[in-house]
């Protein structure tokens, strides 16, 4: 365990215990509860909570059964309307599997927008802890109606401070979201869960194909821990029809790892969406059959973040076209418009990307465009000791943007098998770097001081196969390919990569 993975575990010991030490048991089953799976449990399991001191910690115990909640209350935001109410200084454990907590059917597949709900709602707690427990959203049963925003969720908490998520699994949820974490807060923990189909598909073979967004845990708050859980899409031909994300992370000092993901696109946001981020970590992750390993949404400035030691295997697109394959990216580089809606409203300072894996798509076909990496807006930052292979596109792209690229390092990574593509227009290589900002503003920074050195660059037979050089309309492949203003290549280092044919196979492309 490293330094930064104990931190959490003592930061976890130091918040869990004393909620799990002292705690107060109250059984729901003496307030009323049947847990038989028929019995409407809503306002028992309330008044459980209810009778339970704010000022105290105490336990909501669930014995073996199958919990149904079929009431929900309605408020004056229908996006804020639950079942179960929260207050501070609760631990709500069950059983493990035997304890079942279950949404009703055919509460939210009505025509309403306003027919939504939370199964756990609190705003402004702190000190709530969610362990053994099974919660079933009950999707098939639930679908998604035509043009109608559905957000129901297993756990939404506005503004607070150390909740904590431990050995739970919440499947089958036709809405955008299993947890989310709004607002300002701070201290979360989610470990050791199970997360299980979602959004576009909701369990059981069933497409909800209405739902058009959805990821499975959602949090903004700082000093946010994943850790050691399992998120998957057990349908990734029905889930990739959409987006699917599995982890977004939009506060400051937040900690992914050890988790595995599978069937979302993409498997993890970083995203400063509502304010500037810093400090967070991704590390020892797996990302499989996934569009899209880890995508940034910049709003706001980004700095000091690191993505470490993840594998990534890409799966092709079920339905976008036109669309580039990318195991980590930032979007819209080299565009005319930069804003919130575009995630490239700013810069991105001190990236640190080592050590990381990632598998091109297994696509017979090979119509798809891969990439391993897409970046822009980089400032202090070092791409280095990674190992990509099996794209058609690029093993690494850096991107002119209205930021601008200074101190780059690309150093010491390893490029292996890569395909041609079959597009005339986009010319494949294992480095692409390009600046078609500069067109629209030439007073941009563009690209600086990008060293690219030391790097691997690994042919095979795979490159060229007899089948791709009879195709008329195959694009070429490039050691390189750089396409920039003139004045601008000076900037860019391109010394001792390895090339295991011995030619250094770059294209340069002046673009002014």
């Amino acid at each position: 365990m490293n330094s930064i993975a104990k931190f959490f575990t003592i930061v976890a010991i130091i918040y869990i215990l004393p909620l799990l030490i002292f705690a107060e048991v109250v059984n729901v089953k003496t307030f009323g509860a049947k847990g038989d799976g028929k019995t409407d449990d809503t306002k028992s399991i309330q008044a459980a909570i209810d009778a339970c001191s704010v000022n105290a910690f105490n336990t909501i115990y669930f014995p073996k059964g199958v919990y149904q909640l079929s009431f929900y209350k309605k408020v004056s935001n229908y996006l804020e309307n639950y079942f179960l109410h929260l207050h501070s200084n609760l631990v709500f454990k069950g059983e493990g599997k035997s304890s079942v907590i279950r949404l009703g059917s055919h509460l939210f597949d009505k025509t309403d927008t306003t027919a939504n709900g939370h199964l756990f709602f609190g705003t402004e707690i702190k000190n709530v802890h969610f362990t053994q427990l099974l919660i079933d959203m009950n999707g098939r049963n639930n679908l998604v109606p035509k043009s109608i925003i559905k957000n129901q969720c297993a756990i939404f908490i506005i503004r607070g401070k150390n909740i904590s998520v431990d050995n739970i699994i919440i499947k089958n949820n036709a809405g955008r979201n299993m947890i989310i974490l709004m607002g300002n807060g701070n201290k979360v923990l989610v470990e050791n869960s199970t997360f299980v189909n979602g959004g576009h598909y909701a369990g059981f073979g069933v497409n909800n194909k209405y739902q058009v967004d959805f990821s499975f845990v959602y949090c903004e708050w700082d000093s946010t821990t994943i850790i050691n859980n399992h998120i998957e899409q057990q349908n990734v031909d029905i889930a990739l029809n959409s987006l699917s994300g599995g982890i977004e992370l939009h506060g400051s000092y937040s900690y992914a790892a050890g988790n595995t993901i599978i069937g979302c696109n993409p498997g993890l946001y970083i995203t400063s969406s509502w304010h500037a981020v810093e400090n967070t970590t991704v590390e020892k992750n797996n990302f499989l059959q996934c569009i899209r390993g880890i995508s940034f949404w910049v709003n706001y400035p980004m700095n000091n973040i690191f993505i470490k030691d993840n594998i990534i295997k890409l799966t092709h697109f079920r339905s976008w076209k036109n669309y580039t394959i990318n195991g980590i990216e930032m979007p819209n580089g080299n565009t005319w418009a930069y804003d919130f809606d575009h995630a490239n409203a700013s810069k991105v300072n001190h990236l640190i990307v080592t050590g990381n894996i990632i598998y091109g798509p297994n696509n017979p076909k090979n119509t798809d465009r891969s990439a391993g990496m897409v970046f822009h807006s980089l400032q202090n930052s070092i791409i280095t000791n990674n190992n990509i292979t099996g794209m058609n596109f690029g093993g690494v792209i850096l991107q002119g943007s209205k930021w601008g690229s200074v101190n780059v390092k690309i150093e010491n990574n390893r490029f292996n098998d890569f395909k041609s593509n079959y597009d005339q227009v986009s010319p494949a290589a294992y480095i692409v770097v390009f600046d078609g900002y500069t067109h629209t503003d030439k007073t941009a920074p563009g690209l600086k001081n990008i060293l690219i050195s030391g790097n691997d660059f690994i042919r095979t037979k795979s490159i060229i196969t007899k089948k791709e050089s009879a195709l008329k309309n195959k694009g070429k492949f490039w050691g390189a390919f750089m396409a920039l203003p003139d004045y601008m290549y000076k900037e860019i280092i391109f010394i001792k990569n390895y090339f295991s044919d011995k030619q250094e196979n770059i294209l340069f492309v002046k673009t002014n």
